[in-house]
């Protein structure tokens, strides 16, 4: 009875390796073929993404260097705008100085070439 059941586990161990072997061989094949691929397509891919990533850091690095000089500029703007504005307060308050200067000038001028000619045109003489 024992060699009966090592007969039978011989045949089943037999079997089992004629069917692993030729299974073996195809993964072995297989595992070949995936890493020819990849050294043949996926690491030059990998090799011009790198290369592209690096570009790209160097622009985002040049893009933020232009936004600092984007900010530094548009805050000189601003500080320009503040001073026109504070130039045209002043302006505008001197201005309106010398305008009411200049009228009350005018209105000065005119009474006093008023009473000029009325006193010339009397001549002097008193009501």
């Amino acid at each position: 009875m024992d060699r009966i059941w090592l007969i039978i586990i011989a045949v089943a161990v037999g079997a089992v390796a004629a069917y692993l072997v030729p299974l073996l061989l195809e993964l072995r094949r297989t595992v070949e073929a995936l890493r020819h691929t990849i050294e043949t397509n996926l690491n030059p891919a990998l090799d011009e993404l790198q290369k592209n990533l690096r570009t790209l850091n160097s622009i985002t690095g040049n893009v933020e260097k232009v936004t600092g000089d984007v900010k530094i500029f548009s805050e000189a703007v601003g500080n320009i705008g503040r001073s026109v504005s504070a130039v045209n307060a002043v302006i505008s308050g001197t201005g309106a100085t010398a305008v009411i200067k200049l009228m009350s000038l005018r209105t000065g001028i005119v009474a006093a070439i008023g009473f000029v000619l009325t006193n010339l045109l009397r001549k002097g003489d008193t009501k």
